[in-house]
């Protein structure tokens, strides 16, 4: 155990055979635990005298606190609580677990029908896509199915209804960063196109979908007017199954804008999109489709497999993606219950997974969407450390985990920070408004591993400053020596 302890020192620095000589050579060397705590606490002060802030900093090699503050305040803690559904997945799911989307139903098929009811037979999967769907529909084909003798249900069991998080701004729902998490999550519950405006004034705007995605249609009333009109904008007026409408105007001359809305209803979207998928493959429906949960042990007839968990968990914490996040958080709660996933659910199974199989504290301790989109997350500085000290050293999932965090100047939503110290810290970041937080690992000046959390509540202003002081705090510790 010794002997991997002393290996993991460069995990994360060096995965792919990348040193810290990549780093940009160190200015300062700050000695001895006195001049951290200095330069931390004079650091704090001048950028953030009213804010909360909570810091602590671990060796991983010698197991001793070098700095702390307010290590055992409760804090909002935005997308760092990303980290505690990460662990709490690979330790209890495994790396290798995968969601699944099956077509299950009657086996009896005859002369290129199907006899009896068709069930598609959602798991949450965040990662599945209207391409996805096509190729399930392909297997059918590929069965020989033409014609289905029975009706197609759609199933969305394995998750309750209650698609949006407990303490989500109302405002964040518009978004699809927090788009619906249900069973049935297509493409991230959320549809992308773009607009451009006409040759002339008074024509109609163009729109341009990506085939990747499924329309039922784009009801465009989008009016172009004369080059320089200044109160021009494009309003996303609703979204019914597949069905966009939107509104407005573009100035002739502009460039092409992004919008995005998300999908509210999966269930109305899903039949739209089923009803297309079987006229584009030429399967024939003599029922209808409708909502409803299918039998226990129907044979399997076509099935898609995700990602293994371990490279969700790396797009989750590289790219901050809420929607992996949450379905992971649900699909714990089902595993852990037996029944559908639910917020209440997932927070009572990472709770339980955390303190039994990783030691941390969780008195006080409140996980409620998995992302960290909730006002109502609640954690302590030192129980995210008593996390992200127990990944370090479990040697099961240290290396999986580890490596799906950001790295500092190179990539995830680390690329453009701390380019004087890049490669040297793996960390997982967290903004909303008012929360600045950072989490993760650092290698010191003479290679020494810390683990360490910085969180910021009540922050006030541009959050450069806060994220600024996050980097200045990290640039003192990775050139920190104790001697």
């Amino acid at each position: 155990m010794k002997h991997l302890a002393l290996a993991l020192t460069w995990i994360f620095v060096c995965l792919c055979c990348v040193s810290a000589v990549q780093a940009r050579p160190s200015p300062i060397t700050i000695k001895g635990n006195q001049n951290l705590t200095n330069v931390i606490n004079q650091a704090v002060r001048v950028v953030s005298p009213a804010a909360n802030v909570g810091v602590i900093i671990k060796s991983m090699k010698y197991g001793d606190t070098v700095y702390s503050r307010n290590e055992k305040n409760l804090f909002v803690p935005a997308s760092i609580l990303k980290i505690l559904t990460a662990e709490a997945a690979l330790l209890y799911l495994g790396s290798n677990f995968q969601f699944s989307t099956r077509f299950v139903g009657s086996n009896d098929i005859r002369n290129g029908k199907l006899y009896g009811n068709l069930y598609l037979v959602h798991s949450g999967d965040p990662s599945l896509t209207f391409s996805d769907l096509g190729e399930l529909m392909a297997a059918l084909k590929a069965k020989g199915i033409n014609d289905i003798i029975g009706n197609v249900f759609i199933d969305v069991s394995a998750y309750d209804q209650v698609t949006t998080g407990p303490g989500w701004l109302w405002n964040d729902k518009r978004f699809c960063y927090a788009a619906p998490i249900s069973a049935s999550i297509i493409n991230h519950n959320c549809l992308s196109f773009q607009v451009s405006p006409g040759k002339n004034a008074g024509l109609a705007a163009q729109v341009l979908v990506n085939p990747r995605y499924y329309f039922a249609g784009i009801r465009n009333s989008v009016i172009t007017r004369s080059r320089g009109a200044r109160t021009c904008y494009v309003k996303l007026d609703g979204i019914d199954g597949g069905t966009v409408s939107i509104s407005g105007c573009m100035a002739k001359g502009k460039y092409a804008a992004g919008v995005s809305t998300v999908i509210n209803d999966s269930y109305k979207y899903d039949k739209s999109l089923l009803s297309d998928l079987f006229k584009r493959y030429g399967i024939r429906v003599q029922g209808l489709i409708l909502g409803g949960r299918a039998p226990a042990n129907l044979p399997i007839i076509a099935s898609h497999e995700s990602k293994p968990l371990k490279m969700l968990i790396t797009d989750m914490l590289k790219m901050s993606d809420n929607i992996i996040a949450g379905s992971l958080f649900k699909k714990l709660g089902q595993i852990f219950t037996h029944r559908p996933g639910t917020w209440e659910s997932g927070g009572t199974a990472v709770n339980h997974i955390l303190s039994k199989q990783a030691g941390v504290d969780i008195w006080r301790l409140s996980v409620i969407d998995g992302s960290g989109l909730s006002r109502y997350n609640q954690v302590t500085p030192k129980q995210m450390l008593q996390l992200l000290d127990f990944a370090f050293h479990h040697h099961s999932t240290n290396i999986e985990f580890i490596s799906a965090l950001p790295i500092a100047g190179v990539d995830g939503t680390l690329k453009r920070r701390m380019q004087n110290i890049r490669w040297r810290v793996r960390a997982k970041t967290g903004t909303m408004a008012g929360v600045v937080s950072l989490a993760g690992y650092a290698m010191s000046a003479n290679k020494e591993p810390f683990a360490f959390v910085i969180m910021i509540n009540g922050s006030h202003g541009s959050i450069w400053k806060y994220r600024e002081l996050e980097d200045k705090i990290l640039t003192y510790l990775t050139h920190y020596s104790r001697v």
